[in-house]
């Protein structure tokens, strides 16, 4: 075999974790559960930065012992804006959805790990979880969209709920492309794809004089 079986699975996460292929499908998703699509992306400017700066300053907002507040406000200081990847509202509440993938690195499971380096360690990596308003309008919860669970699902989600101090819940891509409501948008990026792959041959094949 020319490939080996670990290979071709990371490349395919790599492939269904690339955000132009997976968007659609979770914004489809977002849909059939009830949610409405108000902005995609989010736009976040400056105002809505200060008031989280303004509010962690003044002890109106907490966060948990596994952050800092300082060096999460010494990020936001230098952020013009924030742009979450969608604005959702149901029952008149208003969400806030970041979709993340890590490629084809351990199929973009979702554990420890992960969690620790990308959201404990990295500020810069979760702004939109800080945020309890938009435009004047509260939020009422965040959506975190990941690749793959781990068996460390509730401790991941605990930890990130009490970092941050905020509603927040976990869904994963895996879990969410096996929704039945959603074959014909999945089957649609797969032409999608197709299409693109047939393209990239011919130009190849151009390129070498076939």
């Amino acid at each position: 075999m020319e490939f080996a079986p670990d290979q071709i699975r990371s490349y395919r996460y790599w492939i269904q974790g690339y955000a132009r292929f997976y968007e659609p499908i979770v914004a489809e998703y977002f849909c059939v559960e009830g949610y409405q699509v108000l902005a995609h992306p989010a736009k976040v400017g400056k105002l809505d930065i200060q008031r989280v700066i303004d509010d962690l300053f003044d002890g109106r907002k907490g966060l948990g012992p596994e952050l800092e507040a300082k060096a999460v406000c010494e990020h936001l200081r230098g952020r013009q804006r924030l742009q979450p990847d969608f604005l959702l509202e149901r029952g008149g509440q208003r969400y806030l959805a970041e979709l993340k993938s890590w490629g084809g690195f351990r199929s973009g499971v979702f554990d420890w790990a992960t969690l620790d380096n990308e959201f404990l360690r990295r500020p810069d990596k979760s702004g939109f979880l800080l945020l309890d308003s938009l435009g004047g309008q509260p939020v009422y919860g965040k959506l975190l969209v990941v690749s793959s669970r781990s068996t460390q699902h509730e401790r991941v989600l605990a930890t990130l709920r009490s970092a941050y101090q905020t509603n927040v819940e976990l869904f994963y891509l895996d879990e969410i492309f096996a929704a039945p409501q959603l074959a014909g948008t999945i089957e649609r990026q797969l032409r999608f794809l197709d299409a693109a792959v047939a393209e990239l041959k011919q130009a190849l094949g151009r390129g070498r004089g076939g």
